[in-house]
């Protein structure tokens, strides 16, 4: 059997680490590289400092090292997933300040990024508006580690997803692009192509533009173009109707953006319905209010 520290060692050269980077404050690096070639041992303790500099949880290390079977990660993400398509924004709080307090507790700064990550969707169900500015510092670290990061994995993927909306366009579009490439890799995983599909979508999302501008910023059709490409490359399984009613959504938001009302109001309507039916309403009542206030816009334009 494969030892733990080959597997740690192609963990970390595919993140971009040095070994000296994953052993400061932590061992010394002779031992980590006498871990890493299957020579000596690691203490339990040892080995999650290592982990958590990597921003694994063991559950995703053995996801790597055995089947691909996720766990403490994958609930993470879960529960945040099924908050927000409850619209249980108390819940996400609940959530933002857990990471907050193993951020302080531990300076790692995998928990940083949580914490950023789950203030996105706070803002989207509260209704409020991010602050880039006071977030600057933490928003290039997380650029950064995205540039960084030679091979992406499901982590890379769920949280890249999760925050793009942090980013400025340029380079939403590059590591948008980049997430789509790295994934052909993990076709054969369920889980994420999920993620992917998901990236896509936000993807549009992002370069659909601000309401207020909605019939006015016409910059990214070609783009758009590109990426309901990758949509449908990829396809959304029928039985993901959650999933397929906001690409409805997404395909009614742009038959607006280029025009054509009566076929786009047709589709939104039709999404809201959907997750209406699935008791989705809080995505439902964010679309509805989505569409009043497009039209709201286009109106006053027309005068």
């Amino acid at each position: 059997m494969k030892a733990f520290g080959v597997t740690l060692r192609q963990i970390r050269e595919h993140k971009g680490w040095t070994m000296k980077e994953v052993a400061d404050g932590i061992c010394s690096i002779s031992f980590l590289s006498k871990f890493e070639r299957g020579d000596s041992d690691i203490t339990l303790g040892l080995f999650t400092k290592v982990l958590d500099k990597l921003m694994m949880s063991f559950d995703e290390f053995l996801f790597v090292h055995d089947e691909f079977q996720l766990g403490q990660l994958e609930q993470f993400f879960k529960s945040i997933s099924t908050a927000y398509k409850r619209g249980d924004s108390a819940a996400i709080r609940t959530l933002k300040e857990q990471e907050m307090k193993k951020w302080k507790q531990t300076g790692i700064e995998a928990y940083q990024y949580h914490v950023l990550m789950l203030e996105m969707y706070e803002s989207i169900l509260d209704n409020k508006v991010i602050d880039e500015k006071s977030n600057k510092q933490e928003i290039q670290k997380l650029s950064d580690y995205f540039f960084g990061v030679e091979v992406w994995g499901y982590y890379e993927f769920t949280l890249y997803n999760a925050t793009m909306l942090f980013l400025d366009a340029d380079m939403v579009l590059q590591l948008s692009r980049t997430a789509y490439e790295k994934s052909i890799r993990y076709k054969e995983f369920q889980r994420v192509n999920e993620v992917i599909g998901t990236i896509l979508m936000n993807t549009i999302i992002y370069l659909l533009g601000p309401i207020n501008h909605f019939t006015k910023d016409m910059r990214f059709q070609t783009e758009l173009t590109e990426f309901f490409s990758y949509l449908n490359a990829i396809s959304v399984p029928e039985h993901k109707l959650f999933e397929r009613a906001n690409l409805m959504y997404l395909k009614g938001a742009y038959e607006l953006k280029t025009g054509n009302n009566p076929k786009g109001i047709a589709l939104i309507q039709k999404a809201i319905h959907v997750f209406t039916e699935l008791g989705c309403v809080a995505q439902a009542n964010l679309i509805e209010n989505y569409l009043n206030q497009i039209m709201a816009y286009q109106n006053a334009d027309s005068l």
